[in-house]
């Protein structure tokens, strides 16, 4: 099921693990940060296929990876269900294992379309099938840290098969802003304020360098990215 938006399509993504702790978790605020860098509409979630860690946060490790990296997650850990299988576009299994299980459980809930459900390792680089690495809560620091690029190469090339239209929006720089005030205090019309030796009484109406300040805050530039542009993007990010 794919739902329309006026510029952009949304995609429903669920990343089903284990335990819904260390490396799902670490996926779904990897995606959703890529969501908001390139301005697409997608709900992404992730869950469980265990009980083990229903209700709890993602483990310690998962969140001070994401921390150094400057993300964060509220997600609490949801089993997955049967009806996971047929509102999500997508259902991206951590690992090989992970995705042999959700074909089990398809078939014994008599599920004809498994198109959607891959592997998130058949993202890898160039085209190549990657191993993500399998993490646990025994698992060290540096397997996690390692993990995370793994997996934000794989989201960045999941976006990039989709073939959608990625959007940059550029912030004016400082000195835009300061030569754009400077040019409005050299207009015509101060200048020859200032020569008439004219006083400024109060006005009901905000000046044009008032609504200039106040218009600069959204200031900014819509471009949308051809697909060699996108994928240079998003290798930026």
């Amino acid at each position: 099921m794919v739902l329309k938006h006026p510029s952009q399509s949304i995609e429903l993504t669920a990343i089903a693990g284990i335990g819904n702790s260390c490396s799902s978790p670490m996926a779904e605020a990897i995606m959703q940060n890529l969501m908001v860098k390139t301005s697409l509409y997608w709900e992404i979630d992730s869950a469980a296929l265990r009980t083990w860690n229903i209700g709890r946060k993602p483990h310690k490790q998962c969140l001070k990876v994401l921390r150094e990296h400057g993300l964060r997650s509220d997600h609490f850990c949801r089993l997955l269900t049967v009806h996971d299988f047929s509102y999500f576009d997508f259902i991206i299994a951590m690992n090989e294992h992970v995705h042999k299980e959700l074909m089990h459980w398809a078939n014994g809930n008599h599920i004809q379309d498994t198109s959607h459900v891959v592997m998130l390792g058949t993202f890898g680089k160039n085209g190549k099938i990657i191993s993500v690495i399998d993490l646990s809560p025994t698992r060290k620091l540096k397997a996690f840290r390692s993990a995370y690029y793994q997996i934000k190469d794989c989201c960045k090339q999941l976006i990039l098969s989709q073939h959608v239209k990625i959007v940059r929006y550029d912030l004016p720089s400082t000195e835009e802003e300061d030569e754009r005030k400077m040019n409005l205090t050299r207009s015509p019309e101060s200048s020859k304020s200032l020569t008439e030796g004219s006083v400024d009484f109060p006005k009901r109406y905000p000046s044009r360098t008032s609504c200039a300040t106040s218009c600069s805050l959204s200031n900014y530039r819509e471009k949308k990215l051809c697909d060699n542009c996108g994928q240079r993007f998003l290798a930026t990010l």
